[in-house]
């Protein structure tokens, strides 16, 4: 085999161990899972409030056959609503049961436009992973005080 074989080869399977290193990094980390079923059908948005750099939901759950297990904001339209992922810390959730979800946002804004509220959900029979998506197009800050005020979105410890 001439050295230019060996090299490709070599380069080959060295692309193909890191291909699935970074596979193995995504799946064994709190990435959302890609299946999305409608939010509606799990949870209802009570209220939600933004007060230029805060962004807080109350959120009440469903069904206890179905628990919350981590939740993002994102936007493709402003940078300042994309938050880190923020871990629930649930194990278990009872029907009606209410959720306070508070994100920060940086930098301050007037507004936020095109924003996703994910939440990350697992069966609790079965272990099946999903996403629930809430999607607000447009929020204006109001000059209002978010309560509770003391909660902050803890981002998941790795593995």
């Amino acid at each position: 085999m001439s050295r230019a074989k060996l090299v490709v080869m070599i380069a080959l399977v060295g692309a193909v161990a890191f291909g699935l290193f970074i596979g193995y990094l995504a799946y064994s980390s709190d990435s959302f899972p890609a299946q999305e079923r409608p939010f509606a059908d799990y949870a209802k948005v009570l209220y939600s409030s933004f007060n230029g750099t805060e962004y807080a939901f109350r959120i009440q759950w469903n069904s206890s056959s179905y628990v919350p297990l981590f939740t993002q904001l994102t936007s493709p339209a402003t940078d300042a609503a994309n938050t880190p992922v923020c871990d629930l810390e649930t194990s278990s959730i009872k029907t009606g049961q209410t959720i306070f979800l508070p994100f920060t946002i940086s930098p301050a804004s007037a507004a936020l436009s095109n924003v996703d509220l994910a939440i990350a959900v697992q069966s609790a029979t079965n272990g099946t992973q999903f996403t629930i998506v809430y999607n607000v197009p447009l929020v204006n800050a109001t000059n209002a005080a978010i309560t509770p005020s003391n909660i902050t979105c803890q981002e998941p410890l790795g593995d």
